[in-house]
């Protein structure tokens, strides 16, 4: 690959929201937000991880879990609704710096080496993920199947981006 080809590569993005449902007659859709400022889904986001389709996103205000948004061009609830399940994503860029060395994004523990509190390896951070309950880590290990650990303060009682290493209690809670 040449050094051309390298800064043509598109710049790494995060999902920060996914379109629930519509809202309303007029095209109005609710957005399940990931993340504490939705006002970083306002203006331009993408409808996929790599490609460069986007959609122009007005946040209007909070729905409880929701939060009610207008999306350029659509303007009535059967365009909405063929929206519902769309991801949306901005690159990373745009995310705020952190200043506080015990705070950073989920997104940055994936490919992070696990290492168990004796200092054993214990594989690869590959997925964060939530399904509703809270934020899992998916662990590859060393052999076997991947499988999922609470991120919680006993499961994993340290984290150190400087050097790569997130430390877990114990792997698959052996």
């Amino acid at each position: 690959m040449s050094v051309q080809d390298q800064d043509q590569s598109p710049a790494r993005r995060i999902c920060l929201g996914t379109i629930a449902t519509a809202h309303g007659v007029r095209g109005l859709v609710k957005i399940l937000f990931h993340g504490d400022d939705p006002s970083l889904l306002d203006g331009t986001a993408y409808t996929s991880e790599t490609k460069s389709d986007t959609l122009t996103i007005t946040m209007k205000n909070s729905m409880g879990k929701y939060w009610l948004a207008e999306i350029g061009g659509v303007n009535d609830r059967d365009a909405a609704l063929e929206l519902r399940g769309t991801k949306l994503w901005i690159d990373r860029e745009r995310l705020p710096e952190i200043d506080d060395e015990d705070e950073f994004y989920l997104d940055d523990l994936i490919g992070l080496a696990v290492r168990t509190a004796d200092g054993k390896d214990a594989g690869k951070v590959i997925a964060v993920d939530n399904f509703g309950a809270g934020d899992l880590l998916e662990i590859k290990p060393l052999a076997g199947d991947a499988y999922y650990l609470p991120f919680t303060k006993d499961n994993v009682p340290g984290v150190n981006l400087d050097k790569g290493i997130v430390t877990i209690s114990s792997a698959e809670g052996k």
